[in-house]
């Protein structure tokens, strides 16, 4: 085990990073696994190889990491690789660090370490200040790729992937000059829609919202450039929320919509359709953001309504239980989704709560507000729930919620199974890991 003299929290318990490169076989398996479940189930995250400058802040820096686990007619194997950047190559040849942390100023690099998706027969590692590196799917790196040269420039963390039409949708943005982009691939995995727009002020697009007819991009008040302080940004309220409503099909700028809403900031988006005139959108919501200590903020469930027909947006509160990560049926994306499922904040006594690790999951019903909750033990955090749906099943909550989970002080891991449609009982089936997998951040099923 590699000792770094830094004393960051982002270095430390849940968030501490591995050193090896594994292929394990026939793990233990405690439970019973759902049946007929065949694929692999991978997730991205920071991960540095090499020790980093006082400047590294989770989830923003460390050399992206995947961790897969694959399930095979009843057993199941895990594999876990960096992502082999041109510049993780470089400070493997130089035996140190290279490149700097993301907020410490240049040369930076392109971290592969958000998100890991699969789609035009590839699988892709995501980082929203670079382009997608190529990976096969014994986490192989094949190299950048840029959609034959098509991606003028980096591309989303967080596209999304229409289960019934195949495309994948992103905006991507520049936090200097405030550009944005809007791209569309088809379900082949060529991209036929690159649209520039310019943001009213430079501001992070980290996450989208995808409905039958729209991609609606958040430009939250935390404004890039504009802090005294020296943070990377400044909460500025006034400016309140503008919301860029863009038609799918979309082939100029002038085909955008923007609507003024109420300040808040968020990450992710958990849920979105709309029907007639209205837009529901459910988000993960903080009602003020910043990178320093200095502006204490709340974090909540709401849903952000949008009325097309009257340019006006209704904030509501479906929850005030913090939490992140929010997921649901890929198969009802941009739909109507009934639930969603969502890591919690829920510490424990005498527990220290960690960013990125979470000690409760919830399945939240959209319509009633009901959510069902499953604690986990003292000392057990979990990442994002990530849903896997039931090959046997043909309902929207008819799945399974996958989660890679950390003991704390432990050496192993485990990635646990749950059944979406009773949440409460906890998991179903756990995957024992010989070694532990750090929190992270995104990940994804892939069926066989």
């Amino acid at each position: 085990m590699k000792t770094w003299h830094s004393g960051l929290t982002s270095l430390t318990r849940a968030l501490a990073p591995v050193f090896d490169e594994r292929d394990d076989y026939d793990l233990h398996i405690e439970g019973e696994l759902p049946a007929g479940l065949q694929g692999v189930f991978m997730r991205n995250g920071p991960n540095p190889q090499f020790e980093p400058d006082d400047h590294y802040l989770y989830p923003f820096d460390g050399t992206g990491m995947i961790h897969a686990v694959y399930l095979d007619n009843g057993r199941a194997r895990y594999r876990n690789r960096w992502v082999l950047t041109r510049e993780l190559a470089e400070e493997r040849a130089a035996d140190r660090r290279l490149y700097n942390s993301g907020f410490a100023g240049p040369p930076n690099a392109n971290l592969a370490n958000t998100n890991i998706v699969h789609h035009g027969g590839r699988y892709l590692a995501l980082f929203e200040a670079g382009k997608p590196y190529e990976m096969d799917r014994e986490l192989n790196t094949l190299g950048p790729f840029n959609y034959d040269g098509k991606l003028p420039g980096v591309m989303s963390a967080h596209p999304k992937i229409d289960a019934i039409t195949g495309e994948l949708l992103a905006v991507q943005y520049d936090l200097q000059t405030g550009a944005l982009l809007y791209t569309r691939a088809n379900k082949s995995g060529i991209m036929d829609r690159a649209v520039p727009f310019q943001s009213p002020w430079p501001a992070m697009v980290h996450d989208i919202a995808l409905t039958e007819r729209h991609v609606v991009a958040f430009i939250c008040p935390l404004v890039f450039g504009a802090s005294d302080d020296g943070a990377p940004a400044a909460w500025q309220p006034d400016r309140g929320t503008m919301i860029a409503l863009i038609p799918r099909n979309a082939t100029t700028a002038d085909e955008v919509t923007w609507i003024q809403g109420p300040p808040f900031f968020h990450w992710h988006v958990a849920a979105a359709f709309e029907q007639g005139h209205r837009i529901e959108i459910v988000i993960p919501w903080f009602d003020a953001f910043s990178f320093t200590t200095a502006l204490t903020s709340r974090l909540e469930l709401h849903r952000i309504v949008i009325r097309t027909d009257t340019n006006s947006v209704e904030d509501q509160t479906i929850d005030d239980r913090a939490c992140e990560f929010g997921r649901i049926n890929d198969g009802w994306l941009g739909r109507k989704a009934n639930y969603c499922y969502l890591a919690l904040r829920s510490p424990r006594p005498g527990e220290t709560p960690q960013k990125g690790a979470f000690e409760a999951l919830a399945r939240y019903d959209l319509a009633s507000g009901q959510k069902t909750v499953y604690q986990f033990p003292p000392g057990v955090t979990a990442g994002e729930p990530v849903f896997v749906p039931d090959p046997r099943g043909t309902l929207e909550q008819d799945g399974f919620i996958f989660t890679f989970a950390h003991e704390e002080g432990s050496a192993q891991g485990s990635l646990a199974i749950l059944d979406a449609r009773d949440m409460a009982r906890g998991p179903i089936a756990q995957i024992r890991l010989p070694r532990r997998v750090p929190a992270g951040l995104h990940g994804n099923w892939m069926p066989a």
